[in-house]
């Protein structure tokens, strides 16, 4: 690199990391979201001891880039910061790659443009600020090109004479090309679009076969090793999914436009290579939580370089140079161009390695034509790119953050996706002075818990979760409850806390309740019956059908005396008077969170939970009711907690007459 461009990239360097760090936690993303936690729960499962190739877990993940999240989180700590550490280190790792490989084909000028634009347009940034495994990609697949580029150019070294003495300097191209084999194989362990690099190099060896035949005859040893490097690396992978053939269903809920091409109907994939056409200056990726839908890569000056950039490539392809920028670029869009919401960004990740060089490819060349004019001097056309690539890089720079900052966190379902409401639950609770709470949320039973975890700096105060969609109330032993504005409790449990004098205020994003002492349940029903060590009944209510209240319902009444060891699941079964079932408030399946609890309750919650009655209360005679272990029904018998007299439920007999004459 010549002296006057160090001080250039660096400041590309400088702008692409803090555009990527900068208010990455609190501020753009919002929150988090349920496939960053997933990302996390991994890594932690990989600090546990559990390795793998893949992980089944959150849709199917392959485990590259988890293993670099497990060492950051034992370098910067377990929290959220670490993990997107990562992928703003990824992100800048990114920017150099394309400048490296720029350099490599095109020199120095081209590189220093295609860096800078790849350091502030907004999607690369975008993911550069995720905690998401996709942004590993474009590094590990660009350090494949690169010394694949190596390789071939230390071979044109040797076969045209250069001296001994700089063959010594200089890596054989054996080693370079098992180098890039080793990083294509291992860009397959990052993300499900990394497929599409064994048929980009498929396909370019094939060209380079066809087109540069002589020099594939040179280098025939190098393009083997290559292989079977990769073959060697990417095997471990191969064999896991042969095996596991199951593994990975993501993939049969997104392909539906392959799968009409393979019935023999091209439509929809003729439709999404529009679209993709379309993303680097018309309409970009539809979908919020892959950035601001409808917003091109490029705005429409850039948009032109762009386009222009791919026309001068298609006509210089005998250049393997420009062969294997294109086919790079077309080869990326294949997972988005076959799969649903294209234009995909995150499917499309790969192209990143590439794109931002075809732009700067022509506002190279149309520099040099500059050049033959008489009236413009080298030094002149040389300043007047200077300025017109600080003017992009400025403009983007500005676009990016105000794309980040102001548009994008509070836009269409970001709010929900990144959980902003937990992440301002959080913040709340880690000024506050460590009392517990009840918070709800929409996944109690799976990720609301690791969530908040990720999000608190302190775990002074304990939290019980709950869903109120499935008509449950929590209340702590001493504490409030907390829910998002946009979940709200069923009327009944609004009605019961304001009876119980709760003092009601609201935030921007959460509602809070807090209670002046402890309720006192008073059930139509009382009762006192202890399931196992972990669970005691204090009672029911039935309310009756009305005008205008058409079904019946059932209320209980719980107390935790002891965190449940494991998951839960409360059954309810409806009796007609020969004892026969006739109705049930629950289903039996593991995916159903209304019945599926886990232990994220704390002793002393009071638990109220209500239920629909589904027959009509002229036919009720009994209420058979309990709990269960699920992770003991296959093979089964399931596992009741016992009452204290060992029964494995508690049968509750329907007195009409006390439930006509209403609550006490």
């Amino acid at each position: 690199m010549t002296a006057h461009h160090r001080p250039f990239l660096l400041l590309i360097l400088l702008t692409a990391f803090a555009l990527r760090i900068i208010g990455v936690v609190g501020q753009s993303p919002p929150g988090v979201a349920h496939d960053e936690v997933a990302h996390w729960l991994i890594a932690r499962d990989i600090l546990a001891g559990n390795h793998a190739v893949y992980f089944t877990a959150a849709y199917g993940h392959e485990a590259g880039y988890h293993y670099l999240e497990a060492l950051f989180l034992t370098l910067l700590g377990d929290n959220l910061l670490a993990l997107r550490a990562l992928a703003a280190f990824c992100g800048l790792l990114g920017v150099a790659v394309t400048y490296a490989l720029a350099r490599r084909l095109f020199g120095e000028t081209v590189a220093l443009l295609a860096a800078g634009l790849l350091a502030v347009l907004f999607w690369p940034v975008f993911y550069g600020r995720l905690a998401l495994r996709a942004i590993s990609l474009p590094v590990l697949a660009g350090l494949s090109a690169i010394f694949w580029w190596r390789a071939w150019q230390v071979s044109s070294y040797q076969v045209s004479g250069v001296k001994s003495r700089f063959r010594l300097l200089t890596p054989s191209p054996a080693h370079l090309f098992t180098l890039s084999g080793f990083f294509a194989g291992l860009s397959l362990y990052t993300y499900l679009a990394a497929r599409a690099v064994p048929i980009f190099f498929l396909l370019f060896i094939l060209y380079l076969a066809l087109v540069h035949r002589q020099e594939v005859r040179k280098r025939w040893r190098g393009v083997v090793g290559f292989t079977a490097v990769f073959l060697l690396t990417a095997f471990p992978l191969f064999y896991y999914l042969q095996t596991n053939p199951g593994a990975e269903f993501r993939v049969a809920e997104v392909s539906q436009p392959l799968n009409e091409l393979r019935v023999g109907n091209p439509l929809p994939v003729l439709a999404n290579g529009l679209k993709l056409a379309g993303m680097f200056g018309v309409v970009g990726d539809p979908l919020w939580r892959e950035g601001v839908p409808g917003v091109p890569v490029f705005e429409p000056v850039l948009a032109l370089l762009f386009y222009g950039g791919v026309i001068l490539s298609m006509w210089r392809w005998r250049d393997g140079r420009y062969a294997f920028i294109l086919l790079w670029l077309l080869v990326s869009l294949l997972p988005s161009l076959v799969t649903i919401n294209a234009p995909s960004h995150i499917r499309s990740i790969n192209a990143l390695v590439v794109m931002s060089i075809f732009p700067a490819l022509l506002i190279h060349n149309l520099g040099e034509l500059s050049t033959d004019s008489p009236r413009l001097s080298t030094k002149r056309v040389k300043l007047g790119l200077t300025i017109l690539a600080f003017t992009f890089f400025l403009l983007y720079a500005g676009r990016t953050l105000y794309l980040t900052f102001r548009v994008w966190p509070t836009g269409g379902d970001v709010p929900f996706v990144w959980q902003t409401a937990l992440a301002e639950a959080a913040a709340i609770l880690d000024e506050s002075d460590g009392t517990a709470v009840a918070l709800a949320g929409w996944s109690p039973d799976t990720m609301d818990s690791p969530t908040m975890t990720l999000l608190r700096q302190h775990d002074a105060a304990s939290i019980s979760h709950f869903n109120p969609h499935e008509g449950t109330l929590i209340i702590p032993e001493s504490g409030g409850v907390i829910r998002p504005s946009a979940l709200p409790l069923d009327p009944t449990w609004e009605t019961q806390l304001a009876a119980w004098g709760a003092l009601t205020t609201t935030y921007q994003h959460t509602t809070h309740y807090t209670l002046p002492t402890v309720p006192v349940p008073t059930p139509q029903f009382p009762a006192n019956t202890p399931f196992g060590d972990e669970l005691t009944f204090l009672g029911y209510d039935i309310t009756p059908s009305s005008i205008g209240v058409p079904t019946a319902h059932l209320i209980t009444y719980w107390r935790v005396t002891a965190v449940p060891p494991a998951p839960r699941r409360f059954f309810i079964h409806f009796l007609d008077e020969n004892g026969q079932q006739i109705g049930e408030a629950y289903a039996f399946d593991t995916a159903d969170p209304q019945s599926l609890w886990f232990p994220h309750w704390q002793p002393g919650d009071l638990l109220l939970q209500k239920h629909e009655i589904p027959i009509p209360m002229d036919d009720l005679a009994h209420i058979r009711l309990g709990w269960f272990d699920p992770t003991t029904c296959d093979p089964g018998p399931c596992q009741n907690l016992l009452t204290l007299a060992g029964e494995p439920f508690l049968l509750l007999p329907v007195d009409q007459l006390a439930i006509d004459a209403g609550p006490s």
